[in-house]
């Protein structure tokens, strides 16, 4: 054995378990405190839950400072403050190998006026801009009130709000609870870029060919990009071009900006050579049949003929005629005029409308980004016929509109949206409805659940959220006038009955809420629940069994597995009887009840007797400074012939009682294994839990202790010769300390043989 510690201890080989559980011998692992705290509202009284989030071995020592001259040793321990503040919290554990502490300054409020802040997003953007505000203010506000500088208000958490004119604008929150009002100010902190306008000069507009025209653009709202139509065929994407006009003739220049998906368009006319440039107007475009059109020429450059075309197959040559239409329809008119230097053509499709009610019509434009999003600008593009003289729109959300072409129209709030237009005019009007037009995407889809929906007076129910679709808040309302925050809180009803549940989930656009009716019920019935001093023996076996309900049960069932009952509260029974098989189970069960009914718990497969060994040892010591010596003795019970030990660094042993020194800081799991004709039995301890085959942890009833073992003088002799000269360098521990306890061990051996001699 002494062979098997020495080369434990020069052999880097060996290492820790890789169990997440603390093992069974521990070395060296020091505490680091950690903790958090679970309140919802800061109310004078406030009762606040403490959880432990310490590292380190276990156990620990547990002391809380709370802040307000109280304190305590749970792990995991509820305060109730009763006296408005700020309050300082400070954790120190404690175990074998050390301490550590946490402070968190001003970490709880109670009855405290909150802090105001928010944000928003985005801060910047082009008229109309839509703002998503968020309140950031801690201390639990219960009613909060915006200014967002532009003589609108609200009165909502987290508004969303529009901005239609340019400008920068400073933003306002007020946040107040019934302990106060704090607000905070964000100057500037808006900026909308103006709305696009496209303006342009030309110079000159006029003159002889070839005319060299210099364009400048004096459009406003920041154009991203420019479109410019010279009207003889050519274009141009410059912001300020240079064009030459080589013929005569009056050319409508258009230009249009972009920025995004906003535009506009302005024209110009240019005079190249003195030709004349035609334009004409109606003194109305809406009449009956056989009513009077009167016609007027806005010619320039002093046109000497006209020639005009009403549509309906009349012509005309004089410089204002009237016409009078004989049947109903849509007319398109065409002027031209000449002088001696040339002629130019003006022509208005779809102009005049005789006797005819107008024809709805419409598009709309979403930018590819945002289709399906929470955000949707949406522009509303009139395309109806018939010289419509109104308009309205709806727009599906409540909004709605009288004019031809709405601004951008913003959507976000969650559903689908059918949009309609309807247009008038003095024969009648026509509707047009695109029957779910609009889709924003859904917000959160509110569900939740509880680990439990029965249970007893002060028992926790720990609440979990299901909502789908990204949810950033939460609000819980119990049912039993207390509320919460966060995503998956815990609660404890104390009195009995039963309770709706609300769950109110939101993000940054959309509050939706589920209730839950009658979904917790909370009763001063038993729950059942027992323990058995030990789970596993040799026959006759004898096991006392503990009552652990709670709800105060009046009265006891037990059904031991094998036949017997009893109706004492906390009976002993004896299992006698062994089945054809080495080892048999049983299955037990309590049933508890009282004046408001009962309740039963079932343990299966809860009892083993066995011919079978059941192992089990024990240490001299669980803990210490590396190196590490550990004395195990074997506890088993069932009269073993053999043992097997894996003591979780790599090595074992076959003795009964071995000795082992783990020469490596770490922690360990151990196993043994035993055996006899009958049967085998293994039981894993890591930490403070036992892990057999096939079995549960099981105490023993009988505890035989061996004569201990020594090594003969000889072998002892033999192992010294055999350790190696030197240490390899791979070693996990410091070098040194090694080469002290290996000089300290042969050294002691030696003056062991020597006295032997």
């Amino acid at each position: 054995m002494t062979a098997v510690l020495l080369l434990a201890l020069i052999l880097p080989g060996a290492c820790a378990s890789s169990s997440s559980q603390p093992g069974y011998i521990t070395v060296g692992v020091a505490p680091v405190a950690d903790f958090n705290a679970l309140y919802a509202y800061n109310i004078v009284p406030a009762t606040v839950a403490f959880r432990d989030h310490s590292t380190g071995t276990t156990p620990m020592n547990y002391q809380w400072e709370f802040g307000d001259g109280a304190t305590s040793t749970d792990q995991n321990p509820s305060h109730n403050y009763i006296s408005k503040g700020l309050y300082t919290v400070k954790l120190t554990v404690t175990n074998a190998y050390g301490s550590s502490t946490e402070t968190k300054e001003n970490y709880i409020a109670i009855g405290l006026a909150p802090i105001a802040d928010f944000s928003a997003e985005p801060t910047t953007g082009n008229t109309p801009l839509a703002v998503a505000f968020t309140d950031r203010s801690t201390g639990y506000p219960t009613s909060w009130n915006w200014n967002f500088g532009d003589g609108k208000a609200s009165s909502e958490q987290n508004p969303v709000h529009m901005y239609w004119s340019s400008g920068d604008y400073t933003v306002t929150l007020t946040a107040s609870n019934e302990f106060g009002t704090s607000d905070t100010s964000k100057a500037y902190f808006i900026h909308v870029i103006p709305s696009l306008k496209a303006k342009f000069v030309a110079d000159p507009n006029v003159g002889i060919v070839p005319l060299l025209v210099k364009f400048t653009d004096f459009s406003t709202g920041n154009p991203e990009s420019w479109n410019w139509d010279f009207g003889d065929g050519s274009t141009s994407t410059q912001p300020n071009p240079v064009h030459a006009y080589s013929t005569p003739g009056a050319f409508h220049v258009n230009l249009t900006v972009t920025r995004g998906m906003n535009s506009d368009t302005t024209t110009q006319t240019i005079v190249a050579g003195g030709v004349p440039a035609t334009d004409f107007v109606a003194d109305r475009t809406t009449v009956s049949v056989n009513a009077q059109v009167n016609f007027m020429d806005k010619t320039l450059n002093s046109p000497t003929s006209w020639s005009w075309d009403f549509g309906d197959g009349v012509t005309a040559t004089e410089q204002n005629p009237s016409h009078t239409y004989l049947v109903k329809g849509i007319y398109t008119v065409t002027l031209t005029a000449t002088n001696n230097d040339g002629s130019d053509t003006a022509k208005k499709v779809n102009y005049i409308t005789v006797g005819l009610a107008p024809i709805a019509d419409f598009i709309s434009e979403i930018p590819a980004y945002q289709q399906g999003t929470r955000m949707q600008y949406v522009r509303f593009i009139d395309k109806s016929a018939g010289n419509p003289a109104s308009w309205s729109w709806d727009f599906g959300d409540g909004q709605n509109s009288s004019e031809q072409y709405p601004p951008l129209h913003l959507y976000n709030v969650d559903g689908t949206y059918s949009v309609s237009l309807t247009v008038k005019n003095i024969f009648g009007q026509d509707t047009l409805v695109k029957t779910n037009l609009i889709t924003v995407q859904k917000g959160p889809q509110v569900d939740f659940k509880a680990d439990k929906t029965r249970a007893g007076v002060n028992q926790f129910i720990h609440f979990t959220d299901l909502s789908t679709n990204n949810p950033t808040d939460w609000k819980w309302d119990f049912g039993d006038g207390t509320s919460g925050t966060g995503q998956n809180p815990d609660h404890v009803y104390l009195q009995p009955g039963s309770y709706d549940v609300t769950l109110i989930a939101s993000d940054a656009f959309t509050t939706i809420s589920n209730t839950k009716k009658d979904y917790i019920t909370i009763v001063n019935t038993p729950q059942a629940a027992f323990v058995a001093d030990k789970t596993k023996g040799i026959t006759p076996f004898t096991v006392k069994f503990t009552d652990m309900s709670t709800g105060n049960p009046t009265q006891w069932a037990w059904n031991f597995g094998d036949g017997g009952t009893s109706i004492e509260q906390n009976p002993t029974h004896v299992y006698t009887t062994m089945g054809s098989s080495s080892t048999s189970t049983y299955t037990v069960t309590l049933t508890a009840t009282n004046a408001n009914g009962f309740d039963d718990q079932t343990k299966v497969d809860y009892i083993t007797v066995t011919q079978t060994p059941i192992a089990e040892f024990t240490v001299d010591s669980r803990q210490g400074k590396a190196p590490f010596i550990v004395k195990f003795r074997d506890l088993s019970a069932g009269n073993p012939t053999t043992w097997s030990w894996e003591f979780g660094d790599g090595t074992g042993s076959s003795e009964q009682n071995p000795t082992h020194l783990y020469p490596y800081e770490g922690a360990y799991d151990v196993r043994l294994t035993v055996s006899n004709k009958f049967g085998t039995d293994s039981i894993l301890k890591t930490g403070s839990t036992s892990q057999r085959s096939n079995a549960a942890p099981v105490p023993l009833t009988t505890i035989a202790t061996p004569a201990p073992t020594t090594t003969p003088v000889a072998q002892v002799t033999t192992i010294i010769t055999n350790v190696p000269a030197t240490i390899p360098s791979t070693t996990q521990a410091p070098l040194s300390p090694l080469v002290t306890v290996v000089a300290s061990v042969i050294g002691l051996l030696a003056i062991v043989v020597s006295r032997q001699k």
